[in-house]
């Protein structure tokens, strides 16, 4: 933890939108599905031989455009990848997505929450903000809480600080990252924001991946990405960075991908190559 004394420009570049005081309605579109489908656990968008299961969330309109949640099984129903698919319409019209402060929530199929830690995914919309995040993106959150728990997450203040500056004891987060001292990156009804140590190999910001935690525990993954980017057609499979050790025994993803499928269009932002910890 000497790392974090050393953040005072982290501090800065955390006072970023990525509060969230709402969440969105869910408008259902089609029940909880399982779909059948060939995949490899190297290249996602490649049909292979082995044959994966895909279940599904609800998909919800999200402005002009369809979001999901979705997870893909092996045959011995371990995780090869999770995350959110969206139809290429969400990045067409930007005037009549929700507003930058609400968090529209992906509920998860059970299956997904019974093979990875994560409880729920969730989105929101950031038209950019100083200092270092300028370019209209959007936050994708992995959360490994229930989202009770993350709406009870409160305001800081003198009383309510030691929740957000208890940190995970040591090794349970990746030693790339640190966050600032005190208030820096903290949002109520999200939790406190940690980065890559090395964040000047980021900017300019077309993507990355935040961390994130709360009263001690390791509680969200958040890729982010720019809209150019998600326009893009883009091929991305970066490796997400591990802690030590592991607050529980699950199966945890090693990479976070954002490509496109090039039958369909849609756009997926994921988390993959999972490994029982």
């Amino acid at each position: 933890m000497k790392k974090l004394l050393n953040l005072c420009a982290i501090a800065l570049v955390l006072a970023f939108a990525s509060c969230s005081t709402d969440e969105q309605d869910l408008i259902p579109m089609t029940e909880d599905s399982e779909t059948s489908l060939e995949s490899s656990t190297v290249d996602l968008k490649t049909s292979q031989a082995d044959k994966l299961r895909m279940f599904k969330g609800p998909q919800i309109q999200y402005g002009d455009g369809k979001l999901r949640s979705f997870v893909k099984l092996d045959a011995d129903n371990f995780p090869v990848e999770i995350g959110f698919l969206m139809t290429s319409e969400i990045f067409e019209n930007q005037d009549i997505l929700p507003p930058e402060e609400i968090l529209t929530v992906l509920p998860l199929h059970q299956k997904a929450k019974q093979v990875t830690p994560y409880e729920f995914l969730g989105v929101k919309w950031s038209l950019g903000h100083a200092p270092a995040f300028f370019d209209q993106h959007f936050d994708f959150y992995f959360y490994k809480i229930t989202n009770e728990e993350r709406l009870a997450i409160p305001e800081y203040t003198k009383a309510t600080a030691p929740y957000f500056t208890l940190y995970p004891p040591e090794g349970y987060m990746p030693a790339d990252y640190g966050t600032p001292p005190g208030q820096g990156g903290v949002y109520p009804e999200i939790g406190k924001h940690w980065l890559p140590l090395k964040l000047p190999d980021y900017l300019p910001f077309t993507s990355i991946m935040v961390l994130g935690t709360y009263n001690g525990e390791y509680i969200f993954d958040e890729p982010m990405a720019t809209l150019e980017v998600l326009r893009s057609n883009p091929d991305i499979s970066t490796p997400l960075s591990q802690p030590e050790f592991y607050q529980e025994p699950n199966n945890y993803p090693t990479r976070y991908n954002i490509y496109v499928d090039p039958k369909t269009e849609d756009v997926y932002v994921t988390l993959s190559h999972f490994v029982m910890r």
